[in-house]
This record gives C-alpha cells, structure tokens and sequence, in this order.
C-alpha cells in the first residue's frame, strides 16, 4: 500500500430517471419481464458507449480505476500539481464536448419506441474533481484505492445542487489554478456528510446546454434500420 498526492475525478452520467418503470414492468408476468429485459438492453449499450467516449477523453492525462455504474472514476499521482490541474480542466472540457457530440450522433436511437432510448436525448454529464492523499493497493492486476479524499469524491456526488449538468471542484483542486479558462464560477456550499460544510468551485452548464431536439416521425422511419444495425453490434 502506497500513499501518494494526487487527483481524483469522477464522470457521472445522468438522466436515466425513469428506470422504476421496468422493474415494475419485471413484476408483470411474460411479457413485461422481457419487455424490461429490452429496455435494459439497450440502454446498457447507450450508457457503455458513452462511457468509452468518456474513458477516451481522458485517458492521455488520467487513469482509470473503475466503472461505478454509470460513472468512471479516474485518478492520477502528481508531480507537478499546478500544471497537472490545469491540464486536467482542459481534458474536462474535452470530455464534455465529446460527450455532446457522441450524444448528438446516437440520436437515431429515438426511431426505437422504448424508454431508455427515448430518454437517452436527455443525457448529461456530471464531473467532480479534488486533490489530495490517497493509497493505492495492488492486488494481481486490480488497482484499489483508498481513503479519506476517496470517500470524499464520492460523497461530492451525494449533494443538493439542482443542475443536471455541472462541474464541481474542492478548493484543494481550485488553489493550482489562476483561471478556469473562460468559464463563469460559482462559490458554492455544500454539506457533506462526515466532512461537514464545504465551500466549493461550481460551473453550471444547465444554463447553457443545448437542447436535442426530439426527432420527426419520417426522421425514425429513415434512421430504423441504422438503430437496428447499432443494437445488433
């Protein structure tokens, strides 16, 4: 086990809101639990082709370390931390335009009559980002980490903010930066829980995102078979 200074980043895919819908479906005998199973189906794909998107913006300045549902979590040892947490808010900005434009090309999905695909327009991304000590753990070809900043950032997702689409970042990661390129800041303040009330950096995106607008029916007829094509991959 071996201590270091460092970053932690996690990127949370959100808008699926609706999935009580299939499991209630699932308590319907035949026809409801394969319906569900459907349903499930394709938006496990959605979500893993997003995160790829995800996975790959980041992946030249920060580590992987898992996938937590619908999340990635990345985390990297710092050496020169200034320019690392500025190079690590550009790679964000990178994720964030990525993800948009991924999610702008899978909007065929919407010529599929099910939930998750027509919710899938909805999609937003949540990205929160600290700085400080942690252990890491190698076991066989499993990397684990551990502590105090490792419950934190997790515990930052848990918060009362309304935004759909944000970045949020702790003032151990904020002090290495002089600017946050051109974005507008926000000083926020959050409860957190064991960590009791912490002031934080706050970009709300849910005031400038786009809307993707929901598609024409002779826009599904055409893009059907290219759906059909997309879920047998």
């Amino acid at each position: 086990m071996n201590k270091v200074n460092g970053f932690l980043l996690i990127a949370d895919i959100s808008g699926f809101t609706d999935f009580i819908k299939i499991h209630n479906m699932k308590k319907k005998p035949l026809i409801g639990s394969k319906l569900a199973s459907y349903w499930e189906s394709h938006a496990e794909i959605i979500i893993k082709d997003l995160l790829e998107t995800i996975i790959t913006s980041f992946e030249p300045i920060m580590k992987l370390n898992k996938i937590e549902g619908d999340a990635a979590f990345f985390y990297v040892e710092s050496l020169k931390p200034k320019d690392e947490a500025f190079n690590i808010l550009r790679f964000m900005r990178l994720a964030n335009d990525n993800f948009k434009c991924k999610l702008s090309k899978l909007q065929f999905v919407q010529s599929c009559p099910c939930d998750p695909c027509q919710q899938a327009k909805n999609l937003s991304l949540k990205i929160v980002v600290h700085y400080g000590d942690f252990h890491i753990t190698k076991i066989r070809d499993f990397t684990e980490l551990s502590g105090e900043s490792v419950i934190l950032i997790h515990r930052l997702l848990k918060n009362s903010i309304k935004s759909s689409e944000y970045w949020l970042f702790t003032n151990q990661f904020s002090k290495f930066l002089d600017k946050f390129l051109d974005y507008e800041i926000e000083k926020i303040s959050q409860k957190v829980e064991n960590f009791g009330k912490l002031e934080l950096d706050f970009i709300n995106f849910d005031r400038t995102k786009g809307i993707l607008i929901e598609k024409s029916l002779l826009s599904k007829i055409i893009n059907f078979p290219k759906m059909l094509i997309y879920y047998k991959q």
